[in-house]
């Protein structure tokens, strides 16, 4: 009986010698490979800014009372294949800078828990695509700056700015070294460039980024003929080629004579400068006539008033018959000044019937244009296109002050082809209205898309009265929008009369804030600390740009 129970005892400790080694075994198998979850960090934020973004994460489960130290790796690559920077944090956060990172470089980042005595590392955390936005120091290029071979670059006066690089869309990078002088002057003027090219320019101090702004030339011109002052510029348009490009070296010209025909052509007449302020062409009246004609005026200044001119530009049949029926090419004025027209800045009702006149485009950008309309007692609106058919009309970056009784008129009914888009964007106007008419629009039961977008709208009337409505436009299918632009001081009398409404037009973001212009105001700089420099629709500043630098 012993020996059997001897024999028991010692089959169960064998058995329980088994059973201890497979529990083991099976710990050992079931035992993780990786860190536990405690020790690794989560919830990895980052916020990013002009020179330094600012990394923090939530320390591990299990951190209370222990010391953890972390590795933090910077790379443009998701994988990490290449690490651009790294460094260490014994808090759950860390700031990098533009001395560690490159700004407007995407990067992402990730942070570990390094080993202690009683743990292993963490496996990584890895943050999304952030970025250093970088210092913007450049201020906005002007469109009469940007020249075929050439260009003027402005930035904020700064100490310690060092160079400006250049770099074409296909091409080598140049260097262009800024002086203490340049740096203080907040401009460079950089020649060289191939014309008709997109270049990104960079602003540099020492090895920092001060700046990036892009531009493309201009398109090389080849000029038809070129004229001096003394040349005779009238001769020069009659007998110019459909297609001609006459370029005006730097002087004054004479077109006073007479009314001055651009029959069935479309020419170009541009100075050579780009400067309207170095070249000058005193006139009587540009006439458009019959179907073809059309005329691009560039980089030149207008004057009406020694040959007491009536219009800039005239829409006319034929000179037998202004009311004949014609099609028009476009018309486009830019980089012009425009000045002292009694009757209007176009005109372009005189066909026959509706319709008889008809258009493409009609484009004003990047042009002053003021003392037109009899200081806005006359009966033409500044753009008079009456029974005209047009698609578009476009006025962008540009400046109208005294500028006849009311902005644009197209109400005499008819249907149309199309339905008109006038497009008014990035522009100022000043001390105009008059002769009881709608300031900004009449486009009476004609269907029409208008907009005002980024602009500045001051100071009505100039004289007399104007409808208390500043638009008319109830055709069906009419889209009428003012959007991020500032009004002040517009009323239907000079005095006793009554804040102008918009009719149907659908109001966005707009301001009502005076800045102290009147009527005769003609420097339209905004304040430096205005709270229109950041109104626009992309936060930047509302009006006609070169009131901003």
């Amino acid at each position: 009986m012993k020996k059997i129970i001897n024999q028991l005892r010692f089959k169960l400790i064998i058995l329980s010698l088994m059973v201890v080694v497979v529990s083991s075994c099976k710990k050992e198998a079931d035992a993780p490979t990786d860190p536990a979850r405690i020790f690794k960090p989560s919830d990895i934020k980052i916020t990013a800014g002009e020179t330094s973004a600012k990394l923090t994460w939530t320390p591990p489960l299990m951190s209370a009372g222990k010391t953890f130290k972390y590795s933090i790796d910077f790379s443009t690559d998701s994988l990490f294949a290449t690490v651009n920077y790294s460094t260490t944090a014994d808090t759950a956060g860390v700031t990098v800078t533009e001395d560690n990172l490159t700004v407007r470089t995407k990067y992402y980042a990730r942070v570990k828990a390094n080993a202690t005595e009683s743990q292993p590392e963490s496996k990584y955390l890895r943050s999304s695509a952030f970025q250093l936005t970088g210092i913007q120091l450049f201020l906005q290029v002007r469109d009469n700056e940007i020249k075929e071979n050439s260009i003027t670059l402005r930035f904020t006066p700064t100490t310690g700015l060092t160079s400006i690089v250049l770099t074409p869309t296909a091409g080598a990078a140049t260097t262009t070294t800024l002086s203490a002088g340049d740096a203080s002057a907040g401009l460079k003027v950089i020649t060289g460039l191939a014309a008709g090219t997109k270049y990104t320019a960079e602003l540099f101090a020492g090895t920092k980024s001060k700046g990036i702004t892009t531009f493309t030339t201009l398109a090389p011109t080849t000029y038809t003929v070129k004229l001096n002052p003394g040349d005779d510029l009238a001769t020069a348009i009659s007998s110019a080629a459909n297609g001609a490009i006459i370029g005006l070296n730097p002087g004054t010209y004479n077109l006073t004579a007479a009314s001055t025909f651009i029959t069935q052509k479309t020419i170009t007449i541009k100075s050579t400068s780009g400067n309207p302020t170095d070249t000058k062409v005193n006139f009587k009246e540009l006439d458009l006539e019959g179907t073809g004609a059309g005329v691009t005026l560039s980089g030149i200044e207008f004057d009406g008033a020694s040959a007491a001119a009536l219009y800039f530009i005239n829409f006319i049949g034929t000179q037998a018959s202004n009311g004949a029926a014609a099609t028009f090419t476009n018309v486009v004025v830019d980089n012009c000044i425009v000045h002292n027209a009694t009757t209007a800045f176009l005109r372009g009702d005189r066909g026959t019937a509706a319709r008889d006149f008809k258009i493409t485009g009609i484009t004003v950008n990047n042009s002053i244009v003021y003392n037109m309309g009899a200081n806005g007692s006359s009966a033409y609106y500044t753009f008079h296109v009456n029974k005209m058919q047009f698609n578009t009309l476009t006025v962008s970056k540009s400046t109208f002050y005294n500028a006849g009784p009311g902005l644009v008129t197209a109400s005499t009914t008819y249907t149309g082809d199309v339905i008109p888009t006038v497009s008014i964007t990035n522009s100022t106007f000043n001390g105009f209205g008059g002769n009881a008419k709608y300031t900004l629009l009449d486009a009476n039961t004609n269907p029409i898309n208008f907009t005002i977008q980024n602009s500045i709208l001051a100071n009505t009337p100039k004289s007399g009265t104007v409808n208390a409505a500043a638009i008319r436009g109830t055709g069906a299918g009419s889209t009428l929008r003012i959007s991020n632009s500032n009004y002040f001081n517009l009323f239907s009398a000079l005095t006793g009369g009554t804040a102008l409404t918009f009719g149907t037009a659908t109001l966005a973001s707009n301001q009502s804030i005076n800045i102290g212009w009147t009527a005769a105001t003609t420097d339209f700089s905004l304040p430096a600390v205005s709270p229109l420099r950041t109104a626009g629709s992309t936060g930047g500043p509302i009006g006609d740009p070169r009131w901003t630098y």
